[in-house]
């Protein structure tokens, strides 16, 4: 076990709450990051102690900010419900890192060959249900290929099955709230329908209006979902 994260359970042993939170603002980034990832270890074990593990990282990254490094890792669902009160402050869903992504870029892309499905029914419940300035926002910040969020998750998200009827419902939703916020921009459909065409090949996908990524393409683009058909076979 690396020190610095026997010296973290060790304080969590004793319940030296003071101690832990100093020792963790005293620790480098990647240092934090392991810290991070040990608590969130802990968190996932048992739902008995998951508030209290999801209380400390909370407490760590109020205390010393969102560490670039964990933006890219925030990609499943159970890492989005744990780090969700940290996210939910200062900002921390709008922030980026060197790429200009956000931590909604990286969970609706979601992990390389990861069958999960992107929370966007949770993601829309927060949205309507709390303050949630900073996500509504973060729908419309665009990476440095000027990809936002939800173009992100058509280009590159590789799991083409057909997203259950609340959670299509939900990404609908989180279309809306980010149309009302920015105009659609055009430029990038070619680029998602290129990436389209190549994770339908890969895939042996049949391209036809059963495919619920044309239907997402046309709503976003607002074209005729013949339209997306014939881009994608030609």
């Amino acid at each position: 076990m690396k020190p610095h994260i026997q010296t973290l359970l060790t304080l969590l042993t004793k319940k030296d709450f003071k101690a832990l939170l100093a020792f963790y603002q005293q620790s480098n980034e990647i240092e934090n990051i392991d810290q991070l990832a040990f608590v969130y270890q802990q968190g996932q074990k048992s739902l008995s102690v998951f508030e209290f593990y999801q209380q400390i990282a909370t407490k760590f990254i109020e205390s010393k900010g969102l560490p670039e490094t964990l933006i890219n890792q925030i990609n499943t669902s159970d890492a989005l419900s744990f780090f969700t009160p940290a996210l939910q402050l200062n900002d921390n869903f709008s922030k980026v890192n060197q790429q200009q992504r956000n931590t909604l870029h990286f969970l609706l892309v979601g992990k390389a060959q990861y069958s999960e499905l992107p929370p966007f029914n949770y993601l829309r419940s927060m949205m309507l249900f709390e303050s949630n300035e900073s996500l509504s926002s973060a729908l419309t910040q665009k990476d440095y290929k000027n990809l936002t969020p939800i173009e992100a998750y058509m280009l590159a998200n590789t799991n083409l099955n057909t997203l259950p009827a609340h959670e299509f419902t939900a990404l609908l939703a989180l279309i809306e709230i980010e149309t009302a916020q920015q105009s659609i921009d055009l430029k990038n459909y070619a680029s998602v329908i290129q990436a389209v065409k190549i994770l339908c090949k890969k895939q042996n996908m049949t391209v036809d209006e059963e495919l619920q990524r044309v239907l997402l393409i046309a709503t976003y683009y607002e074209k005729p979902t013949v339209q997306i058909i014939g881009d994608l076979i030609n």
